[in-house]
């Protein structure tokens, strides 16, 4: 944007400066100023109408993440609740994608909660990315900047729960006890930070 301004200033003053002094009258100043306004409005209407596009995609983009989570919400219901890996791996993916929806939001606390439940069902579901969930978390941490938009109480009963179904588990004892302790300690310090704890 500010290369084509520049190249529009240039382009004036190339104009401006190849015209003879006794040549400019006002008619040709007038002429030149609106041609140059023209220009210059033609422009940003052009840019609004760009803008307009990239948030009409975004949108579709949530509308499509959004018809994902329900789909999957439904196949959840298919599947009887039924605790097998299956199950656990839909669960999985589906806290997942209502983690991303948080974050394009700009809810973090959210965001961090879902993906702690994500955690807990790729844990159940003993799936390869469990770490990569813990790395998530931390760095929704760095993200946080406001309290949760829900209620926080609600949050973290549910969080203690899933809390402590995770430390049960034969992966928490094995490899993700130091990382998933650090992660919690950090995040709790980040909720002190708004008055609130775990």
């Amino acid at each position: 944007m500010t290369a084509l301004i520049g190249v529009l200033i240039l382009s004036c003053l190339w104009i401006f400066g190849s015209l003879e002094a006794s040549v400019v009258t006002l008619d040709t100043f007038i002429g030149v100023s609106v041609a140059v306004l023209a220009i210059v409005f033609t422009v940003v209407i052009g840019f609004q109408i760009t803008n307009a596009i990239d948030i009409k995609d975004r949108m579709t983009e949530l509308e499509r993440k959004q018809n994902e989570m329900v789909d999957n919400e439904r196949r959840l219901a298919e599947n009887d609740k039924l605790h097998t890996k299956e199950s656990y791996n839909l669960q999985s993916g589906l806290c997942g994608q209502y983690a991303d929806l948080c974050i394009d939001r700009g809810n973090y606390t959210e965001a961090f909660f879902s993906c702690h439940s994500a955690l807990l069902c790729a844990i159940l579901a003993d799936q390869q990315n469990q770490i990569n969930r813990i790395m998530q978390m931390n760095n929704l941490i760095i993200l946080i900047n406001k309290p949760p938009v829900v209620n926080f109480e609600i949050l973290k009963s549910q969080f203690i729960v899933e809390s402590n179904k995770i430390r049960e588990t034969v992966s928490y004892r094995n490899c993700l006890s130091s990382a998933y302790e650090n992660t919690i300690v950090a995040f709790n310090t980040k909720l002190q930070q708004f008055g609130l704890s775990l």
